[in-house]
């Protein structure tokens, strides 16, 4: 079986150890998903996947950045705002532990009175797993039975339109600012809707996301696209879920960096990446309001637009504090 490549974090740290005169030890047989940076009688140990990738960030606001429902209720007591909605249980399994109001048959009465559609997203996932729309109660049902399997809560929002921002903050300054669009489906002029979303949904699988249901197709799984044309696949922007960027740039209009720097403060980040939604009509960034904060930012966006030296400067940064001091 061929070695697997290390994490981003790993490969991250061991150029930026390299680069300050530091040790950079795998942890985890090759794989990185665990590692220490030493120099002299100082060390850090770092990781990825379940760890904080930023050994400057602390575990209580790396957790409460993780809760989707306790970021919106701190970013709503500091005057940002946030998507509105609501907290729900996909099972019963710990209800006597938490008050009325919060189960599967309470979603469905919050749903009826938004009004269908309505987006959902568990409360501690990542990468676009199990972010749907879901267009009625059945769907609702059908939602939480597949959503309990890995996650015990999730989030119940109205749908909303408008174009889907991200910037990342290190210690108040902006990083990168990048526009995500929605992926889609690619037509050939041979293959039906539902064979391009089977393989769709098969790479999907492949790097742990959920696929999409049938149902987002709305019954037009026999259609055959013509050679080019597309269907967008709503709900997920993630470059992880096969989302893509508009457009990247190293800096911000002042409106959003302003209001990801707030952000991150609230929760106690250093370092974090903020998802927002401009709900203007007019497009002009008039109407934002906060997605959700990301403790543990991918810098894969970076990778890709070749400012590895960005990255660096990232790593370089928290190596030289932690090891120096």
């Amino acid at each position: 079986m061929p070695a697997m490549a290390m994490t981003d974090p790993a490969r991250y740290a061991a150029d930026a150890a390299q680069a300050v005169g530091a040790v950079f030890e795998d942890l985890d047989n090759g794989e990185g998903y665990l590692f220490r940076v030493s120099k002299g009688s100082h060390f850090l140990v770092a990781g990825a996947g379940s760890v904080c990738s930023f050994p400057v960030n602390s575990a209580t606001a790396f957790t409460l950045s993780r809760d989707k429902a306790h970021t919106k209720t701190v970013l709503r007591e500091a005057g940002i705002p946030v998507i509105p909605g609501r907290l729900f249980f996909a099972h019963k399994r710990r209800a006597g532990l938490r008050g009325p109001g919060r189960e599967i048959e309470d979603a469905r009465a919050y749903a009826a009175q938004l009004g269908y559609p309505v987006f959902v997203k568990p409360n501690h996932g990542s990468r676009g797993n199990f972010a749907e729309i879901v267009q009625d109660d059945a769907q609702l049902a059908d939602y939480a039975a597949r959503v309990a399997v890995e996650f015990e809560s999730f989030l119940l929002e109205p749908v909303v339109d408008g174009t889907e921002h991200r910037v990342m903050i290190h210690d108040g300054r902006v990083v990168f600012h990048s526009v995500k669009q929605t992926p889609d489906l690619v037509g050939d002029g041979q293959r039906t809707l539902g064979e391009l979303l089977a393989e769709f949904n098969a790479q999907l699988s492949e790097q742990g996301i959920s696929p999409y249901p049938a149902s987002i197709l709305a019954g037009q799984d026999g259609e055959v696209l013509e050679s080019g044309g597309f269907v967008v696949l709503p709900g997920r922007r993630n470059l992880s879920a096969a989302g893509t960027l508009e457009r990247i740039s190293m800096e911000a209009p002042h409106v959003l960096a302003q209001m990801s720097a707030r952000a991150v403060a609230a929760l106690g980040l250093r370092i974090g990446a903020v998802d927002l939604f401009d709900l203007s009509e007019a497009g002009d960034l008039s109407k934002l309001a906060v997605i959700e904060v990301n403790g543990n930012p991918g810098l894969r966006t970076l990778e890709l637009a070749g400012r590895m030296d960005l990255i660096r400067g990232i790593w370089v940064a928290m190596l030289n504090e932690l090891l120096e001091a």
